[in-house]
């Protein structure tokens, strides 16, 4: 293969995450080439238009920054199709397609952890086509406020925050705008589940206070923490919508709280080469598991100064084991 110190296929679809430009620069600075390389599209219903790039002058390929794959339908089929091509010229992905696969079925793997004794926040997971009352739903649930949001998304893409007032319902956008009329919960709700999975978790006040809390695993090891805060006034912790997102010391309890949940994934995934581990604390400032990126995840590198431990991760073993 290529490059003799190591060249690396940076995939994405058409935005990659804005650490990146750092990270290529910090690899380079080392001699470790790599490329930006537009996901292949499928073809003809069954191949990929692998035959335009020389795949085999690459030593390993990434997928970690193809954001927005969640507006491509097609994207786990385009990745498939790729990763037999790059099999077959012994080519590696970075993350394994089985943990690609895996890491996409939420509605699968989060409520497994739980049953393994992960603390999850409360959490129900709609299917696609789903139709039902809304208002009912939180009943049975005994909620009083949850956020809706698509099973697989990015930077808060459809997340509204929806409250019980009366019988009737106030639903607000991440950005506090309120882009529901008050009687059509229920056909916003069945046209937002058209698309895909919809998770509806329980609100937790807390956030608006304490914010997230974020842990960075490379390789099977925490490498750091960030501690995302809300803006005043708002809801959802991301500097896109005022947020801010700072490097944080992890407590030894914190640590161990985010020790136990990468445990309980590599128990499923084998050891996987990065992953995010997001959660929110409850009301008893205990911490709750909000979500795991393991995919396509921003890591906040610059943040925890974790550009050289990711390089070890890029160039180091990519076999994995599923347990599952």
């Amino acid at each position: 293969m290529g490059h003799p110190a190591g060249l690396i296929a940076l995939l994405h679809l058409g935005r990659i995450h804005d650490e990146t430009p750092a990270l290529r620069s910090f690899l380079a600075e080392r001699g470790i080439a790599s490329e930006l390389v537009p996901l292949p599209s499928l073809s003809d219903g069954a191949t990929t238009d692998c035959g335009s790039i020389h795949w085999g002058r690459f030593d390993r390929v990434s997928v970690r920054d193809c954001r927005d794959s969640h507006r491509h339908p097609d994207f786990l089929p385009r990745i498939r199709a790729l990763a037999e091509h790059l099999e077959a010229l012994g080519v590696p992905l970075v993350n394994p397609l089985p943990v690609i696969v895996a890491g996409h079925a939420k509605s699968d793997y989060l409520p497994q952890l739980e049953q393994e004794g992960v603390a999850l926040i409360p959490s129900r997971w709609l299917p696609r086509g789903w139709q039902g009352s809304l208002v009912g739903l939180l009943e049975v649930c005994g909620w009083g406020e949850a956020v809706l949001k698509p099973a697989i998304g990015a930077k808060s893409w459809h997340t509204y925050r929806v409250c019980r007032q009366g019988l009737g319902l106030v639903i607000t956008a991440a950005d506090g705008t309120t882009p529901v009329d008050a009687g059509d919960g229920d056909g916003w709700l069945a046209r937002l589940a058209k698309d895909g999975e919809v998770c509806v978790q329980r609100f937790l006040p807390a956030i608006c206070r304490a914010g997230e809390f974020s842990a960075v695993f490379l390789g099977g090891h925490f490498s750091h923490a960030v501690a995302k805060s809300v803006a005043a006034g708002g809801w959802i912790a991301h500097e896109g919508f005022g947020g801010r997102n700072r490097l944080w010391q992890a407590s030894a309890a914190e640590r161990r709280w985010a020790a136990a949940v990468e445990e309980r994934l590599r128990r499923r995934f084998g050891v996987l080469p990065y992953a995010r581990i997001d959660g929110i604390r409850d009301a008893g400032g205990e911490l709750l598991l909000l979500e795991c990126e393991l995919v396509i995840p921003r890591l906040f590198l610059s943040e925890g100064e974790a550009f050289g431990r990711y390089a070890e991760v890029l160039l180091g073993p990519t076999s994995t084991r599923m347990a599952w």
